[in-house]
């Protein structure tokens, strides 16, 4: 079989470039510890990876692929990492997956560190980057480079890596509506990025896709100008003048249909997920608040109701701030 060049594309930076991801090796190393013989990978992404932005109370983002999340939690709980109880966690994993959970290492102090896992079986997220997946959460985030710091065997490797492959031609599949007339590989990663974060819930204010294209542009532009040329090939795409790119074939209504009906959905399910992270994730409130000061530059102080009574009388301000967040950023 001849190589796939998307493949070699992505295994060349997921697997080859640790060495630019020196902090969260320890990390990945201590997690997979601490969760025993069922974690399968750990693949680190967002802020962190990406230098888009993060500061000293940046989490790291994490995959962490598991066989088995009663397993998981279990040994969690056992080294005093797991507040709640592992069969109600592992109960809410299989429901609606992945969960988000909050792991410290060493303290809270600047030598110690903080992670944000999304924890999903391998099974899960084989299949969550793939057309039968059920909502856009796994593509909206492996559609950016990833760096895969822990592998269980060479199983796990393969199967992570046909994952980032799948992640990455799918893009072709729910961005075609919002492309220009022509466009290259720089302007197909700016649409992505634009069109992925405008179908999530986020703190982070209008132009957080062109910051990220700017922090992301020397890993995301080969890898899918190599998509874009093997989808030419193909006859999806017509190859035009100095590397632009068009549509073979239109858009048509009921495609552009079916891509609204798939983000509305996956939007639903985005909102069930953020319910679930009130009892998955320790220190939920000041995680959101501390990242919505971080992107918008604005204080944000909750009163002692808020803070008592978060599902009761934070959602008015939750309101206020998605309508303002836009505001205050430069013409």
């Amino acid at each position: 079989m001849p190589p796939d060049p998307l493949r070699e594309a992505l295994a060349s930076r997921a697997f080859a470039s640790r060495q630019r991801s020196q902090p969260a090796l320890p990390v990945a190393g201590q997690l997979a510890a601490l969760g025993g013989a069922s974690v399968r990978a750990v693949v680190f992404f967002g802020s962190r990876k990406t230098q888009a932005s993060p500061d000293a109370w940046s989490a790291f983002d994490l995959f962490v692929l598991t066989h088995g999340y009663a397993a998981f939690y279990r040994s969690l709980r056992e080294a005093g990492r797991l507040a709640r109880r592992p069969g109600l966690v592992a109960a809410l994993n299989h429901a609606l997956p992945p969960n988000q959970i909050s792991i410290r290492g060493g303290g809270r102090d600047a030598g110690g560190w903080h992670a944000k896992c999304a924890v999903i079986s391998l099974e899960a997220f084989l299949r969550e980057t793939s057309p039968r997946r059920h909502d856009h959460f796994c593509l909206g985030r492996l559609c950016q480079p990833v760096e895969v710091l822990y592998l269980a065997d060479e199983t796990a490797r393969g199967s992570v890596l046909d994952a980032l492959v799948s992640a990455h031609a799918l893009t072709y599949a729910w961005v075609r509506p919002w492309l220009p007339e022509r466009f290259d590989a720089s302007s197909y990663c700016r649409t992505l990025l634009r069109v992925s974060l405008a179908q999530e819930i986020r703190p982070e204010p209008a132009g957080r896709a062109e910051a990220l294209f700017l922090a992301q542009q020397d890993d995301l532009v080969p890898v899918y100008r190599v998509l874009l040329e093997q989808l030419a090939a193909r006859g999806e795409l017509v190859a035009l003048t100095s590397g632009t790119f068009a549509l073979a074939r239109p858009v048509s209504g009921a495609e552009r249909t079916r891509i609204r009906g798939y983000f509305a959905w996956s939007l639903v399910r985005a909102t069930a997920r953020w319910a679930k992270y009130i009892v998955t994730f320790d220190d939920w409130l000041e995680y959101i608040v501390r990242k919505a000061q971080r992107h918008t530059g604005q204080e944000i102080a909750l009163t002692a109701r808020e803070r008592r009574f978060p599902l009761f009388f934070l959602w008015p301000r939750l309101f206020r701030y998605f309508r303002d967040k836009d505001r205050s950023l430069p013409p």
